[in-house]
């Protein structure tokens, strides 16, 4: 009577070779799901850049063609905070929040949502490690009297029309990280209203661009140029948005508006 015959185990030889195989596979497949959800994250940031400069524009076209640049260190020393010139952040959200009415250069400080921007998407890098920053973005306040050399003040609100290139010059990137909070911990404090939160993030150093000055706090970088691989996203003057290189976000020419006319007088808001 022929017996059936019992199948057969594997070998520890043969289980070796197929975990081996698995984990080939794996090794292989692992940096390309990385790299897919890096490429999805980036498309995000860009998306969230677009609107910021879709409402640059619309800002401009309500307020004679000016736009908010530097806030913090383009008026006269001791400027009060209620004087102090619009920042993008703060006057910008109104164009791509519902819950806000449109603002204005006068607005009051104290206004807004008051969630210090936490409930805002749009302003959001889903690539940039988590923090207390609710802002992941810094536009360009830098203020250039010749090719190459910057004034010793901050450009204040300009209208679009003393930029020679604004399809060529960048208004705005991707903010650097922020490791040990330093801060976050001097902008995110209780109390802290939206407006003061906004005044932070720009820039009116070429070393923020650069990074030349990496040990100074004031001096630092302050954009991230490998935000995504290689570069960063990044939005221009006149709307537009797109990937960067690290050579081009890193270089002053690109944020230079070309506008060398000095500033007549300091920022005052109107009465």
């Amino acid at each position: 009577m022929r017996h059936a015959r019992e199948p057969r185990a594997f070998t520890l030889i043969e289980l070796l070779v197929v975990i081996s195989i698995i984990a080939l596979l794996i090794g292989i497949l692992l940096p390309s799901l990385g790299r897919a959800r890096e490429a999805g994250r980036q498309v995000v940031c860009l998306a969230n850049q677009n609107q910021i400069g879709m409402a640059l524009q619309q800002y401009a076209e309500m307020y004679k063609e000016f736009i908010p640049r530097e806030s913090g260190f383009c008026e006269p020393l001791g400027t009060p905070e209620n004087r102090l010139a619009p920042t993008w952040a703060f006057m910008l959200r109104p164009l791509l929040d519902s819950r806000l009415p449109v603002g204005n250069p006068r607005t009051d400080p104290s206004g807004g949502i008051g969630d210090q921007f936490i409930n805002f998407p749009y302003y959001r890098d889903p690539s940039r490690p988590k923090d207390r920053h609710n802002i992941h973005y810094v536009n360009n306040g830098i203020s250039f009297r010749a090719p190459g050399v910057v004034n010793s003040y901050a450009k204040r609100p300009t209208p679009m029309n003393r930029y020679p290139r604004p399809f060529g010059t960048l208004y705005l990137a991707c903010f650097t990280n922020d490791e040990t909070e330093v801060h976050a911990n001097n902008v995110y404090y209780p109390g802290a209203t939206d407006w003061r939160i906004s005044v932070f993030y720009d820039m009116h150093h070429i070393q923020n661009v650069t990074g030349s000055m990496p040990g100074s706090p004031q001096y630092s970088q302050r954009i991230a140029p490998k935000r995504h691989g290689t570069g960063c996203n990044g939005v221009f003057l006149d709307g537009h948005a797109r990937i960067l290189k690290f050579d081009e976000v890193t270089d002053y020419n690109f944020w230079d508006d070309g506008d060398y006319r000095a500033q007549d007088t300091p920022w005052i808001p109107p009465p």
